[in-house]
């Protein structure tokens, strides 16, 4: 286990360097989502150790909800996080492992296993709250698609009025959002949604294909004008692209479902599933087919609809 941090800026930079597993642009959010799982706890003032049946439970949902497609393997950070000293398990020396280092479900279940932040860090923490907030935007801001951020501090309980205004996340190039609304005519790409205020579009946006998390770049290419609704659609996986001999249409997630909302949910979501996407003015400026595959491997949730 590596040294354990016992002052703030320690703390920090070892939260803006854990060691996430990497390999060909695929996400693996695992290690974040377990330690904003664990200062949601701080928050809300709860014990430092937490029994592994519980955070298997918790943790399950939170990467299938913001994780990759891919099955969701709680057993991944709880066995590997205490390597970058932020994470303790109790007895852990005493516990078998896979040929990959997790420690076996099934003894962490029948042995009441624990897990938590090492003493020094749980101190620190419950000491200065303030440090809490400035981890957990780390955390988003290095890992997610800032869309996503405020539904993330929701669901493990930190509140809105913590995020932090001046968010130190690589600055998005100011033309991005410019010049992706003029290409697609300041509509959405999949509804068509024009809504303007005055002069301005109201309600549009410039969404990344590959999130700029995981290095997507401000690139038009890269970039599609949608409507807030479907923006959210598209970082939560409920509707993807698929490429063909015309252009790209629309793919909606078999996973979508619902009956209440304006009209009909059908009008949103499973209308256009199939329907050619929107094009921009200038086809040089299509998605890029690699930006395109990234989405559809790390974000889209599988399967489509027929």
């Amino acid at each position: 286990m590596a040294s354990v941090p016992t002052t703030s800026s320690d703390f920090l930079k070892r939260i803006e360097r854990i060691n996430v597993w990497k390999k060909g642009g695929q996400r693996a959010p695992h290690k974040p989502l377990l330690l904003l799982l664990a200062l949601g706890r701080i928050l809300n003032e709860r014990e430092r150790f937490v029994p592994y049946r519980e955070i298997d439970e918790m943790l399950k949902e939170l990467l299938q909800r913001f994780g990759s497609p891919r099955k969701a393997r709680p057993v991944y950070p709880f066995s590997h996080l205490p390597a970058d000293g932020l994470w303790e398990v109790p007895g852990s020396e005493r516990l078998s492992r896979t040929s990959s280092g997790d420690l076996f479900v099934r003894e962490l279940h029948k042995g009441g296993v624990e897990g938590g932040f090492p003493e020094p860090v749980h101190d620190l923490l419950c000491r200065r709250p303030e440090l809490v907030r400035e981890a957990a935007q780390l955390l988003l801001d290095g890992h997610f698609s800032e869309s996503l951020h405020q539904e993330i501090r929701d669901a493990i309980g930190i509140p809105y009025s913590w995020e932090m205004r001046d968010s130190p996340a690589r600055p998005r190039d100011p033309a991005f959002r410019v010049e992706v609304l003029r290409e697609y005519e300041q509509r959405c790409a999949i509804c068509d949604f024009d809504v303007c205020l005055g002069n301005e579009p109201f309600g549009l946006e410039a969404a990344h294909i590959r999130w700029r998390v995981a290095g997507g770049p401000d690139k038009v290419t890269n970039g599609l004008a949608l409507c807030g609704l479907h923006h959210k659609a598209l970082d939560r996986g409920a509707v993807g692209l698929k490429a063909t001999d015309s252009g790209y249409r629309v793919r909606v997630s078999k996973k979508v479902k619902g009956v209440n909302g304006m009209s009909h949910p059908v009008r949103w979501f499973l209308d256009f599933h199939d329907k050619p996407l929107r094009t921009p003015q200038n086809r040089r400026h299509d998605p890029e087919p690699e930006f395109v595959k990234w989405h559809q491997t790390e974000v889209f949730r599988e399967p489509a609809r027929a």
